[in-house]
């Protein structure tokens, strides 16, 4: 399992990073077919407890989501019709919407209010979410930035788990997840910092102190996603989203701290910078 493990990242991480500094459609074209992937297993997960989720409006929505952040430049806006960036996501936004009612309408009482909000619910989730990555990688040092976030996201899940395996003693969440500890916590919080502050020592594009914030919110935040996610999976009774990734289960397992770290680093640089 953990040769799997680093195999995985010793390839997947590289070809991300190179993806990353590329940019424009390749990129987008990747993080779409990540969320498709994370689509079909969240929909699995929803299928274990009952819901069922419309998995076509699902993918069209969460495709609408990614692919409005293509005609968002530096999070303002993109010469294509020159729509200003809220208005892309309020259009999409209103079309998922109508798509997801229409086809409530045409085939109620099959297909409940719960499972309309299940539908909804994950492309915000999944596809919203991680548009922020192609959305961050587009402001200026858009790669620089990309690379922080991954930095202190990953810290944050190695140094949680090495300091709660060694000094864990107080449960941080018993029901939810008996491993994890608050020493467990503060360590990866702690790690997330270190690990900002070094990127910007190495490449300063922004006071040091506001790498500091972007380690604290990473750090914290990150693990919220973190815990949300094995909330899904134990309601769903399953240990892992999915098996895509050698080592690692499911598309949703490693992105689950991503998907939240990289939209509130992004509105953070968007009011400081």
């Amino acid at each position: 399992m953990l040769l799997y493990r680093v195999l995985s990242a010793f390839v997947g991480i590289p070809v991300f990073l190179y993806l990353v500094w590329y940019g424009g459609l390749p990129l987008l074209i990747s993080i779409l077919i990540i969320t498709f992937l994370g689509i079909l297993e969240i929909n699995r997960l929803w299928d274990k407890m009952g819901i069922k989720m419309w998995l076509p409006g699902a993918l069209v929505s969460s495709a609408l989501f990614v692919t409005s952040a293509y005609f968002v430049e530096d999070g303002v806006k993109y010469s294509f019709a020159q729509l200003e960036s809220g208005i892309v996501l309020g259009l999409a936004i209103f079309l998922s919407l109508i798509m997801n009612i229409f086809y409530l309408v045409k085939v109620y009482p099959s297909f409940t209010f719960t499972d309309l909000s299940a539908t909804f619910f994950s492309s915000i989730y999944v596809g919203w979410l991680m548009s922020h990555i192609y959305l961050l990688s587009q402001t200026s040092s858009g790669f620089h930035f990309v690379l922080l976030v991954l930095a202190a996201t990953w810290s944050t899940d190695t140094c949680a788990y090495f300091v709660g395996t060694n000094f864990g003693r107080h449960r941080l969440a018993p029901v939810l997840s008996p491993k994890k500890s608050v020493e467990g916590a503060v360590g990866g919080v702690a790690g997330s910092v270190i690990a900002s502050v070094l990127v910007g020592y190495l490449s300063q594009h922004m006071p040091i102190i506001n790498y500091v914030v972007v380690g604290l919110l990473a750090g914290t935040i990150g693990q919220i996603g973190d815990l949300a996610e094995s909330a899904l999976k134990r309601l769903a009774g399953v240990k892992d989203s999915g098996n895509v990734i050698p080592g690692h289960g499911g598309i949703l397992d490693r992105f689950d701290s991503l998907i939240l770290t990289a939209p509130v680093v992004y509105y953070f640089l968007r009011v400081t910078l």
